[in-house]
Order: structure tokens, then sequence, then C-alpha cells
């Protein structure tokens, strides 16, 4: 999980220049600046730089916390 959780801090420190410094897993991704779109947007990303397939995910099932995702994307990586 800590190395997921990093490269994820990563791709969202890159793509939206936030500041991830103070980023935990409970951090709500509105928290840490990502609004819907970002939200949106970050799921593609997610799906190229993981190499893990997303469209599964039903629009009222996307994650609201950093842990959340994380969760998601080590779960895909294990299913692989």
């Amino acid at each position: 999980m800590a190395d997921t959780f990093e490269r994820l801090m990563q791709l969202i420190s890159a793509q939206y220049h936030l500041d991830t410094s103070l980023v935990t897993a409970e951090t709500g991704l509105a928290d840490a600046g990502l609004d819907s779109l970002a939200v949106a947007e970050l799921l593609f990303s997610i799906e190229e730089d993981f190499g893990v397939d997303l469209g599964d995910v039903p629009p009222d099932a996307v994650p609201a916390t950093v842990g959340e995702i994380v969760a998601l994307i080590d779960g895909k990586l294990r299913a692989a």
C-alpha cells in the first residue's frame, strides 16, 4: 500500500500541481483539492500509470478518500 500511496501522490502532484505533503489515506479527494472532474481525469491517469482497468467502477462507487483509491488500485493489481 505504501508504494501505491507514494505513486498516487506523485501522480496527483504532477498532474494537478498540488502540495501532497499533508495528504494522508484518510484525506478526502475534495480536501486534497480535486473536484469531480479532476477525480474522473485522475481515474483515467491511474489506469494508464498503474496499468489497471477501472471501467467497472460505477459512478456512484467512485472512491471518496485517497485511501479508498489506494485500496481500489491495490485490489485491481492483486486481481491482475
